[in-house]
């Protein structure tokens, strides 16, 4: 790890830096445009760490039954891959209690983007956060383990209100898809209920952040929080 701050931060960050001196972890103050070219990005505050890339593990069928020890939420991406999209998915996924976090296909690589991290506001590092080769198995696995998956999807025949605290009385699995293809069928398939978001006709649907925040909210129904985030 590396730190870069902006001068005007040295005080707030005093006992930082002498905690990192301690462990002998590099550290400097730094200008506006040399912390934006090592950010990638004007968008840092002032503030900019450079860290070696998690990991981010496989997801498998003996995951994912245990997730269906207990009652409580965990979310399912199928190709989501916008990393701003993915990031405030994962900080409502946190807010609201979500226990794991996967992502099926190409945006499971870019869970590790700055941009990810930047828009997920520390929600990255509470979550449990999975990269799925095999979506079907892992459900299939969920089901026979006793678990529930509900799917988004706008021609579904439940709608939302029908899945309302779900999650405080069994194990929810939430599938939500890529805002230009949905879910794909074969995980679709596996998937019951179907629940649809009612709205106007203004827009056929919403932003997949959106509508799964809105989802996830409904399962998790209004009591307390269901759990804290973490590895499971």
């Amino acid at each position: 790890m590396r730190l870069f701050y902006a001068p005007t931060h040295g005080h707030a960050l005093a006992d930082v830096v002498r905690a990192l001196a301690q462990r002998r972890v590099p550290f400097r103050g730094a200008g506006e445009e040399e912390l934006a070219r090592i950010a990638g990005s004007r968008a840092h505050q002032g503030l900019v760490a450079v860290m070696e890339e998690p990991p981010i593990p496989v997801l498998t069928a003996e995951s994912v039954r245990g997730w269906a020890r207990a009652p409580g939420l965990a979310l399912l991406l199928d190709g989501v891959e916008n990393p701003h999209n993915l990031g405030a998915l994962a900080r409502t996924a946190a807010f609201l209690g979500v226990r794991d976090f996967a992502v099926v296909g190409p945006g499971a690589a870019a869970l590790r983007s700055g941009a990810v991290y930047r828009t997920a506001e520390g929600a990255m590092e509470s979550l449990a956060a999975w990269r799925v080769d095999a979506a079907e198995a892992c459900i299939r696995a969920f089901g026979a383990a006793g678990g529930v998956t509900i799917a988004l999807d706008v021609a579904g025949a439940a709608d939302l209100g029908d899945v309302e605290g779900w999650a405080q009385r069994r194990p929810c699995l939430l599938v939500a898809g890529s805002e230009e293809h949905g879910v794909a069928p074969a995980t679709l398939a596996l998937c019951a209920p179907r629940v649809r978001i009612e709205g106007t006709e203004a827009v056929q649907s919403l932003n997949v952040a959106v509508a799964t925040a809105l989802a996830l909210y409904a399962l998790r129904g209004r009591g307390e929080p269901i759990s804290a985030p973490g590895h499971t």
